[in-house]
Order: structure tokens, then sequence, then C-alpha cells
């Protein structure tokens, strides 16, 4: 008897956690957003542009679902604002649980990009896996265009920049790894930029630079974000390069680097000296001249790409020195393993006091099909 009135009283507290789901949002009652992109007006107002994807379930053909792509936008003097004025103009319910990628208008980039992520934060139904990039122009032109041209609307950006991922050009950034960034005082970070090409094709022309939470206006190539990434060590899948080593016999050579080491040596004298030594082993992909069965043309590839490379990684830091943006992490390394020359170098601009002296070392470790 005492057993069976255990049973009832343990059925009396499990039934109510069986009535179903209290927070649940039906699919058929949402707008389901794949893109979005954010601008800033003159007069300090907000646009949302989004494309909106419905399922529509047919209750006379047995329930078949058709799909359809909606451009939709919204004005407000805050991120909020202007989202509510989109959910107003809306059947249903404006969700962003589905938004695969968030491009910033360049308006917004260069000012604090936090003032729109906050709100973006704020909302729990967004993905934080989303990817997030920067346009040359308005994120508005860039939505539209995919929205006219592009069958995949969102996919196609998405898959756009993870190739780009994939083959070391880009920084793999999401809107819950940006957040680490946004508050170090030690390190920066890139975001793919976005432009239109001859054919008026959606690219990802290179990297925009941001220092602390705002976009420097300038950008890094894709051959320059690479270079870049193998200084972080940060290689993904593969990293192509291609390298001219004689204009006049327009000779060139393309290769693979299979395997990055990096030696970082700091030292405070009228500056921070940062002397870093990259070690690339790479394999050779292609080369018309061959013979790279001798030593000797090998040695020499291998001098000749050092001696580019480290002429490139050169620019490349000076050109980061010139927009402040600590990619590399140095201040980071600084506040690690180097506290006492932090503490006199640390500020808003810390990085007019760090000098960079790259020097990259390449090995061929193989030479393609003929090893």
């Amino acid at each position: 008897m005492r057993k069976r009135k255990t049973k009832l009283v343990l059925l009396f507290f499990i039934l109510p956690l069986l009535a179903g789901c209290w927070d649940e949002r039906l699919l058929k009652n949402s707008r389901t957003v794949y893109l979005s992109g954010f601008d800033l007006y003159e007069n300090g107002d907000y646009q949302i542009t989004s494309i909106i994807r419905d399922m529509n379930i047919s209750e006379s053909s047995r329930g078949e679902i058709s799909i359809s792509n909606k451009l939709v936008t919204g004005n407000g003097s805050s991120i909020r604002e202007a989202s509510v004025t989109i959910d107003r103009s809306v059947a249903g319910n404006y969700d962003p649980a589905k938004g695969r990628v968030l491009i910033l208008g360049i308006d917004v980039a260069k000012g604090d990009i936090y003032n729109v992520l906050d709100a973006v934060y704020r909302d729990p139904r967004v993905d934080l896996n989303a990817k997030i990039a920067v346009t040359d122009n308005s994120a508005n032109k860039i939505i539209t265009h995919l929205s006219e041209n592009e069958v995949e609307k969102g996919e196609y950006l998405y898959e756009l920049i993870h190739s780009s991922e994939i083959n070391s050009e880009i920084q793999n950034i999401t809107l819950r790894s940006i957040r680490t960034y946004l508050f170090d005082e030690g390190k920066d970070f890139m975001l793919p930029y976005l432009s239109k090409d001859e054919d008026n094709k959606v690219k990802i022309n290179g990297v925009a630079l941001f220092h602390d939470q705002s976009f420097t206006g300038q950008f890094l190539t894709p051959a320059e974000s690479t270079l870049l990434l193998l200084f972080m060590e940060t290689k993904s899948q593969q990293a192509l390069l291609t390298e001219q080593l004689d204009k006049e016999a327009n000779v060139s050579v393309s290769y693979n680097v299979k395997s990055v080491s990096r030696k970082l040596k700091l030292e405070k004298k009228e500056k921070v000296h940062a002397d870093i030594l990259l070690e690339l082993d790479v394999e050779i992909v292609d080369y018309p001249p061959d013979h790279l069965n001798k030593q000797s043309r090998i040695s020499f590839l291998e001098r000749q790409l050092s001696k580019i490379l480290t002429e490139k990684a050169d620019a490349l830091f000076k050109k980061l020195a010139e927009n402040q943006s600590d990619i590399l992490g140095l201040g980071r390394e600084m506040i690690a393993f180097h506290p006492s020359i932090w503490e006199e170098i640390k500020g808003e601009n810390y990085y007019e006091q760090i000098l960079v002296n790259p020097t990259v070392k390449v090995n061929v470790r193989s030479s393609g099909i003929t090893l």
C-alpha cells in the first residue's frame, strides 16, 4: 500500500513536466531570417535589411511545402526599433534563429560595431555560429543584389565565406568568437571584406582591418591575409600561394603550405622589438621550368621564396602598424608573458611602441608528383 502511494505521489509531480513545451515557436508562425545587414544613416538612424524565407504548407496538396524568399527592411533610432519595424510589416514573427551571415555596412563598421552587436546578442534566438562580414558600401545594396541574382540567397554568401576560411584566406570568426576580440585590449581582428566585381558578382575582396571595435578603413588582399594567418599559426586545410620569380621571363611558382612553426622574441629597447621567425614547409604544385629532381633547383626556390616572403611580411606589418591593428596579438603576448613591458606601453595606441622584424624561412619538402 505504501509503495502504491509513493508511485502516485511521483506520478503527481511528473505529470506537469509532460504537459508540453511552454515556450514553443511553431515554424508555420515564424518568418525565418537567413541573411541580415545593418546600415547607419547620417542622422544616426539604423536600417536593417533581411532576406526572409517562408515555408508555405498547402492543405489542398497533402501537406506539400513551397518555399519563397522576401526582402524586407526596417528603420529606427536603434537596432531594436528597426527590427520591431520589420516585425510589424510581416505576417508572423520576425525570427533570426536561422540567420547564417550578418553584414555590416561600411558606416556601421567604421563606428563602434558593438552598438549593433549588443542588440543582436540580447536576442536568445540568434545563431551564435553566424558569420560576420563587412561590405565596401551599404549592406542593403549587397543583400538586394543577392536577393535578385542568387538562387540560394543566404547560403551562397555563407558558403563563399566558409570556402575562403578553408583556403586560409580569411580568419574564422563567428558571432560567438568575436566577443573575445571585442573586449581584449591586446588583440585585434579582421573580417571578410565584401564587394562586387566587374561582372557584378559578390566576392570576398580580402579582409577588413579592425582596431579595438572599429574598422580602420583599410583592408588586406587575400594573399596578404593568408601570410598574416601563417604568422598567427592558424592555417586551415590548405594555404595556396603564388610568387613571381622572374617578371621578364614570366616565371612563377605556386606552392601549398603543409606546416607552420613560429618563434617570437620580445625585447624592450627604445621600442619593443618583436623578432619573428616563421618557418614554412611547402609543397610545390606548379613550376613550369621543372628540374625539381635536382637539389640545386630546390635550394634556389627555397632562397627565392624566403626572400620574397620576408619582404612581403615586412610590408604587411608596416601596414598593420599604420592602422594600429594588432591582429597578431603581440599585446596579448606581452600581457601573458612580459607584463613589465606591457605596463610601460599599454594604452589605446600601444602598437606605436612595437617594431616588428619578420623573417620567413621556406623549406621545400615536396616537389609534387616527382618528390
